[in-house]
């Protein structure tokens, strides 16, 4: 809003201009979290503050999630550079809600630690406790976030009114259109999906951040695109007017993402914890239903889904068979215990960890590559 009240104070073009307040707000977010990690590292550090830890070794170093303040940067960030429509609102009230659930999930977390460095409870309890907010109370949290974002945003934002983009097809051959009592649910599973998605991803140093990245700039691309009523018309896609103010707050949420990734380079400082996963997760998940890509989903995030996926056949499958399908889920725990087994790399943990997630970034960018082609050129 802020960059919008300089527009009208001086006439200056380049204040208007989503390019600029998208890469200002890139650069902005990126510079403040680069100048507030160290502190905000050492804060956590010196308070034994980690929602992530080892129950077995709860005394060794700990590592703090920072979800707590991407939120703070990027709805900052956001709400000097954008200019709120109700695009922008939707996408940065269901980053809020989810975000904070995941805040309070890390700091019971931290709260069941301390506890047990204390003696209060013991290891047992801890493993019973050890994921916060109860797994059924989270899921029908974001569940019931999910339905009321849906509902309001089918409701009151004009261009969310069921049409769904058809992969290979242009909008003048097949533009279907999804009644509300399918199309409410379809979204809500979208965000739903994608935010666990992402949650079960974060298991690796870095290993949810370039998928998200890759990610984000899809919508981005997109929504400058659809933006435009002669490009639009020209690549036979859907023109949605007042989408490109969803820029700047891909942009904060890019620039915070490539600050964590300095910060996360190994040895890690930091991990990205609910509070930054789950409402990254949800916010990419209603931008993809903002530009009518719900069917490009499964392919731009095909690894945040091949994660959610993989834990719900694992839990599913075990409690009809009491056997397993994966060596442990989500999946990149399967790959890691198979390439333990790989004398090539001699049991390194750390090496192993790396060589999968560099292979699920190189991943992540092809898809993206993919994405764009099917989505601008295959018609």
């Amino acid at each position: 809003m802020l960059i919008e009240q300089l527009y009208q104070q001086t006439g200056i073009y380049l204040f208007y201009s989503r390019l600029f307040s998208t890469s200002l707000a890139t650069i902005v977010s990126f510079c403040a979290a680069m100048a507030l990690f160290p502190p905000y590292i050492r804060l956590l550090r010196k308070q034994s503050f980690s929602s992530e830890l080892d129950p077995a070794n709860f005394k060794h170093d700990p590592v703090m999630p920072a979800g707590a303040l991407f939120l703070v940067i990027i709805l900052l960030t956001s709400l000097i550079m954008a200019r709120f429509n109700s695009y922008v609102v939707s996408a940065l009230v269901i980053y809020a809600f989810l975000g904070i659930i995941g805040v309070v999930d890390d700091v019971a977390k931290a709260v069941h630690k301390r506890k047990l460095a204390q003696g209060l409870i013991t290891k047992q309890d801890y493993m019973y406790k050890s994921d916060g907010i109860s797994a059924g109370l989270r899921l029908w949290l974001y569940i019931g976030i999910s339905v009321a974002v849906a509902i309001a945003a089918y409701k009151f934002i004009p261009n969310i009114n069921g049409h769904i983009t058809v992969p290979f097809f242009s909008i003048h051959k097949h533009f279907p259109y999804l009644a509300a009592w399918v199309f409410v649910p379809l979204m809500a599973l979208c965000i739903a999906v994608l935010a666990n998605g992402v949650n079960f991803t974060d298991g690796f140093d870095t290993l949810a951040a370039v998928p998200l990245i890759t990610g984000f700039i899809f919508v981005a691309l997109i929504a400058y695109v659809s933006s435009n009523a002669a490009w639009s018309r020209y690549l036979l896609i859907p023109f949605i007017p007042g989408i490109e103010e969803i820029l700047p707050v891909i942009g904060a949420a890019v620039g915070v993402l490539l600050a964590f990734l300095w910060f996360n380079a190994p040895p890690s400082s930091i991990i990205m914890g609910d509070s930054g996963s789950v409402g990254l997760g949800g916010m990419m998940a209603i931008m993809f239903v903002f530009i009518k890509a719900e069917f490009y989903l499964p392919v731009v995030g095909f690894v945040f889904i091949l994660e959610f996926i993989s834990d719900i056949i694992q839990i599913s499958w075990f409690k009809l068979t009491r056997r397993r399908v994966f060596r442990m889920a989500p999946i990149h725990h399967h790959f890691q215990l198979a390439m333990q087994e790989n004398p090539f790399y001699g049991g390194n943990k750390f090496l192993i960890k790396s060589k999968i997630t560099w292979r699920f970034h190189i991943i992540s960018v092809i898809l993206l590559v993919i994405g764009l082609i099917l989505f601008f050129k295959v018609r």
